[in-house]
């Protein structure tokens, strides 16, 4: 009898186990971790909005294949996909871009405002109110700034002559486009989820910033800096050196010191030592030579100059934008701020 007992035992033990490990035991092959936002929150990419086992999947039934058989899954990613974000829900949006304005779909009515949308997700029409007075009626709060994308009158007019600041502090390129701090720290960011990479985050910090330089001396791994510009030089080849080549070329020539550490003020000071300041990388910059050496640098902190991030792209060759629209979002002046530059999905 005791016998036939510790059989019952074990076998319930057993299949305490059995179930643990269903619950546990998923495929983390099939699901990606959570992200965190500008603000620290952790969330679910919109790629991946159904949270499930701790972790990010495509919907309850990917997560389910996938080993995960925790029910309670959050199908939006996180706050993405609630409720309270004044879109029209009733409509043919997918779950994890479900905020429906201008006619396509968001993740919500901050994404559809950083792409320059300003319909209110409803199909009420413009919400901005802006008509480039400068009166401070029209726009969104975007930290310490107000975005009016329609607020294109200038005020103060940059000193090399590259557009002017609008009379909400932001840069107005000379095509007419205005600067979008909260886009540009979102750009910063995406080549840091997209690439793996650490970038510097005094820099990210203030990535957003107008007019005045800030003074910081933002700091870079090789290694990272390494990914990013092979990311960037993916299926060039001229006479023979591939991107990967020149990437690693260029990284080391920054290195002036060989400690594995790139900084803003080491990157200035190597530039300088050339007069065109371009280093090796005149054959794929032809045209616009240093100022597209520094528009590279200036995505990761290592080039600080006039305001507005989401200007620097528009000095680099096509296949160049072409690479980075891969992993960053970004527009150049004359691109309307809505046309779309940057693949989610990747």
């Amino acid at each position: 009898m005791k016998h036939v007992f510790n059989l019952v035992i074990f076998s319930m033990l057993l299949l305490v186990v059995t179930v643990a490990c269903e619950s546990d035991g998923f495929d983390s092959d099939a699901s990606v971790p959570k992200i965190i936002d500008a603000t620290g929150k952790a969330s679910c990419p919109s790629s991946h909005p159904y949270e499930a086992c701790g972790a990010c999947w495509v919907d309850a039934n990917q997560a389910q294949s996938g080993g995960c058989n925790d029910t309670g899954g959050n199908n939006g990613g996180g706050d993405n996909g609630g409720g309270d974000n004044g879109g029209d829900q009733n409509n043919n949006c997918p779950s994890s871009h479900p905020y429906s304005a201008c006619g396509q779909c968001w993740t919500d009515a901050n994404q559809a405002q950083a792409g320059g949308c300003n319909e209110d997700g409803n199909g009420g029409g413009d919400n901005g109110g802006g008509n480039g007075d400068g009166n401070g009626d029209g726009g969104t709060p975007c930290g310490e700034f107000n975005y009016d994308p329609n607020n294109t009158a200038c005020v103060t007019v940059v000193a090399n002559g590259s557009g002017c600041m609008n009379s909400d502090g932001l840069f107005v390129s000379s095509k007419g486009v205005v600067s979008n701090p909260c886009n540009t720290k979102e750009a910063v960011l995406d080549i840091e989820r997209n690439l793996g990479v650490n970038i510097d985050d005094q820099f990210i910090a203030q990535s957003g910033y107008q007019g005045n330089v800030p003074s910081i001396n933002p700091t870079m791994t090789k290694s990272d800096f390494l990914i990013y510009m092979k990311a960037l030089f993916i299926n060039i080849n001229i006479n023979g050196k591939t991107g990967d080549q020149f990437a690693t070329e260029f990284a080391d020539l920054l290195d002036t010191n060989n400690d594995g550490i790139l900084t803003r003020n080491e990157a200035s000071q190597a530039k300088g030592s050339d007069p065109r300041q371009v280093l090796n990388l005149e054959p794929i910059f032809t045209i616009n030579g240093g100022l597209a050496t520094d528009d590279v640098l200036a995505y990761v902190g290592l080039y600080l100059g006039d305001g507005a991030l989401d200007k620097y792209a528009g000095d680099l060759p096509q296949i160049v934008q072409d690479n980075m629209a891969n992993f960053t979002r970004t527009w150049q002046p004359g691109v309307n701020a809505a046309s779309k530059r940057y693949d989610s999905n990747n």
